[in-house]
């Protein structure tokens, strides 16, 4: 076999091997315990970082499973513009407004749960995010919540172009004389 062939095959080998991987994936899964619980019905607290910015926009695709371990504890991700919204309404008067607002059920929530067990389930997208948490109509039952974290990361479509453009060379060179 001539040393065009050899590197050519490989090449193909290669474009097929990072497509399996790329189209498996890898999960981070993580656990964060002991947050703070707030005493403030039907109000969500957000946390003070944002989540990680999605990088390589298309060449990854990032996936979010978050649950929980408290049924009066609900979980919501909003971006940027809706937690400045949040934070800058006190407590008291946010219940003159729309009773929604910055609640589990507010129509400026990207995605949101009240069920712990199922938690919830987000396709990153680009921009900043953060997760905030609240409770329901009642005093909540303890003053502490843990909750687990999965993220699944996949290539995404311009990987899996640039993995067709590894395999393509690979045929091609394959082919030289």
């Amino acid at each position: 076999m001539k040393r065009q062939e050899t590197i050519g095959y490989g090449a193909i080998a290669v474009s097929i091997l990072l497509v399996i991987l790329g189209w498996n994936g890898i999960t981070l899964e993580g656990e964060i315990e002991d947050i703070p619980t707030p005493n403030t019905p039907n109000r969500s607290y957000f946390a003070d970082e944002p989540l990680p910015e999605k990088g390589f926009g298309p060449f990854l695709s990032v996936t979010l499973d978050l649950t929980w371990d408290r049924d009066d504890v609900y979980a919501v991700i909003v971006d940027q513009d809706e937690k400045n919204t949040c934070e800058s309404t006190p407590p008291g008067l946010q219940d003159l407004g729309d009773p929604a607002t910055c609640g589990p059920y507010d129509t400026d929530v990207i995605i949101g749960s009240t069920d712990g067990a199922t938690g919830l389930t987000w396709q990153v997208e680009s921009g900043t995010y953060y997760v905030g948490i609240g409770t329901f109509e009642t005093v909540p039952n303890g003053v502490e919540v843990n909750m687990e974290y999965s993220v699944h990361l996949q290539a995404g479509f311009a990987l899996y172009f640039v993995f067709t453009l590894i395999g393509i060379f690979g045929l091609a060179y394959s082919r030289v004389e």
